[in-house]
């Protein structure tokens, strides 16, 4: 009595009706109820590995679509990925669940028909879900990531023109004139011809005169070529 009860309550948890148990007998190629519990069982396994992966799956997306708001992802986008996987994931145990309750009639149950059948789409209904998932999943982690930043702008190429050296007129000095960063024409400076400039004669030059003291090296109050010569 226990035994049948558990029969039916079984059936009821896969939404199978008394018909579907009953097609046993219809069945093409007829199995041992050994080779049934065996068939539900490996199904069974199959079906909870994969809704274990749906699980894990959802867990993943519903951590990228929290992350995606601290990493300025598509939180919109992860959020719905999330939930997709969630979903995915209710369906694999549904699946999973279907399985288990085949093959704990074909294990425990009197009449085992139709327990194959309903292992093997449970089984199937929880693979879908899990690779549904994990699909979800990497949607999720895609949406979560920053966005790709910004490509730099184009740098302007560079004017060669002005990397090009400047062409310098070149003028010549007389020979008396005294090198330097000034230059100067001594023999029209020095105009009593004594061979030195003084300072009336340097007043025609401001910034001579305004270095006369410097230049001046002996300080006589008079500023010969040599003298001239180191003016900078």
């Amino acid at each position: 009595m226990r035994t049948t009860t558990l029969t039916f309550a079984i059936a009821a948890a896969l939404g199978l009706s008394g018909v579907a148990f009953a097609q046993d007998s219809t069945q093409s190629t007829p199995t041992t109820p050994a080779q049934v519990q065996q068939q539900t069982d490996a199904h069974s396994k199959s079906a909870t590995q994969s809704a274990e992966k749906a699980k894990k799956a959802a867990q993943d997306a519903q951590a990228a679509a929290d992350a995606a708001h601290a990493n300025m992802g598509d939180t919109t986008a992860a959020q719905a990925a999330a939930s997709d996987a969630h979903s995915a994931a209710h369906s694999a145990a549904v699946g999973a669940d279907q399985a288990q309750a085949a093959n704990s009639v074909a294990t425990y149950g009197s009449n085992t028909g139709g327990t194959t059948q309903g292992a093997a789409e449970g089984a199937a209904q929880a693979s879908m879900g899990a690779d549904a998932a994990a699909n979800a999943a990497a949607a999720a982690q895609a949406a979560a990531q920053p966005p790709a930043p910004a490509p730099a702008p184009a740098t302007p190429a560079a004017d060669m023109s002005a990397a090009q050296p400047t062409s310098a007129s070149v003028t010549s000095t007389p020979a008396n004139s005294v090198g330097g960063d000034y230059h100067i024409d001594f023999d029209s400076m020095d105009k009593n011809h004594d061979g030195n400039i003084s300072r009336s004669e340097a007043k025609g030059n401001k910034e001579l005169t305004r270095e006369f003291k410097a230049v001046d090296m002996n300080h006589n109050g008079k500023l010969s070529k040599e003298e001239l010569k180191g003016w900078m």
